[in-house]
């Protein structure tokens, strides 16, 4: 740890100008991956690039090369000719959260088990925004939506009038005419329903270590999490089947399809120690459901910094309605949204990805 504040206070001194938050995410990145492996004086560098060459306006590989020279404090060290930016952060193989808990148990496994064998790693966590949605109209008009009839009861005021039971109100009120009895509310009956989700949704959150940039106040990952978060409350209330898969330059399931109305609590918590590292490789995600015969129903949230995007868009076209969440512009991502008849979103901390899969 001293050497790493040594690294730290030389590219601060050395490296005028660059940024600080991006040095925070750096240890909070190189501290995450100390309880999953030893790390040495070169994985540390290549941490520190990852994290750095956004600020630095360069490669990683580049990115590398200026804070080598940097922490020897050598003369013009922003010399070293950068290279474009490749719109990725790399090709670093790091785990997800998904892989290191999956090591442990089948992927098959429920959240609970999963958020058992999270809290033995005793991984850092961050806080999750919690606003739980309503779901208020009778079949929200989405076209995967089953509505079952809960319950009948007497007319309350504001409700709509497309829920009033038009058979027993008729028997109503025409008991109350041969009794020559006044008609009043009590004699509208209102049919209340449940909403059934019959098919499950697949959500591929992309966890590179691009995702650690910022929007607003809020990194790109901290800002998804929120939003599936927010997703999952409404998918409890529609008792619908819900599966999360993280990828990077891998991809693996942290949940497979599992009810969110039993085990919310469990999603919720799971949310708060995913965290973002490694390289980005968007076909991982594609070629993992893709092998698990899934073709639809999917939500990607990326920001499109893949490694290779002629793989990812051959690989699209195996797919029907593939949703993209893109937390930063994309005309890649749209692209590939249109190509398979998917809807396109920009990320925002009101993003409802259920209007998405709408």
């Amino acid at each position: 740890m001293n050497e790493l504040i040594d690294i730290l206070a030389s590219l601060y001194e050395c490296l005028g100008g660059i940024s600080v938050r991006s040095l925070i995410y750096a240890i909070a990145d190189i501290y995450a991956r100390s309880h999953l492996g030893v790390l040495d004086r070169e994985k540390i560098l290549e941490i520190l690039a990852q994290n750095l060459a956004g600020s630095l306006r360069t490669s990683p590989g580049n990115a590398k090369k200026i804070i080598e020279s940097a922490i020897d404090c050598i003369p013009n060290a922003r010399v070293i000719s950068p290279a474009p930016a490749i719109g990725s952060v790399g090709v670093e193989k790091a785990p997800t959260l998904a892989h290191v808990v999956n090591k442990y148990v089948s992927p098959d496994a429920s959240p609970r088990v999963k958020l058992e064998v999270i809290r033995r790693i005793n991984l850092p966590q961050e806080a999750v925004k919690e606003v739980e949605a309503k779901i208020t109209a009778r079949s929200e008009g989405f076209a995967y939506i089953k509505s079952a009839v809960k319950s009948i009861k007497q007319y309350y005021p504001y409700v709509s009038i497309s829920d009033v039971d038009l058979i027993r109100t008729a028997m109503s009120i025409a008991r109350k005419a041969l009794q020559n009895k006044p008609i009043s509310d009590t004699d509208i009956y209102i049919r209340e329903y449940i909403h059934i989700v019959d098919k499950p949704i697949y959500i591929a959150l992309d966890v590179s270590g691009s995702m650690k940039e910022y929007i607003g106040a809020l990194t790109k990952l901290k800002v998804a999490k929120n939003a599936i978060a927010r997703y999952l409350h409404q998918m409890a209330h529609l008792r619908g089947l819900v599966s999360l898969v993280l990828f990077n330059t891998d991809a693996d399931f942290m949940w497979t399809p599992h009810p969110v109305n039993i085990y919310l609590r469990d999603m919720i918590e799971i949310l708060k120690y995913i965290y973002a590292m490694g390289g980005t490789e968007l076909a991982s995600a594609l070629e993992l459901l893709q092998s698990h015969e899934i073709s639809r129903d999917i939500v990607i949230i990326t920001d499109g910094r893949t490694h290779d995007p002629d793989k990812v868009l051959n690989l699209a076209k195996r797919f029907k309605r593939l949703h993209i969440v893109a937390t930063e512009k994309s005309q890649f991502l749209k692209s590939l949204a249109k190509t398979t008849g998917g809807k396109y979103r920009e990320l925002t901390p009101t993003l409802n990805i259920l209007e998405v899969l709408s």
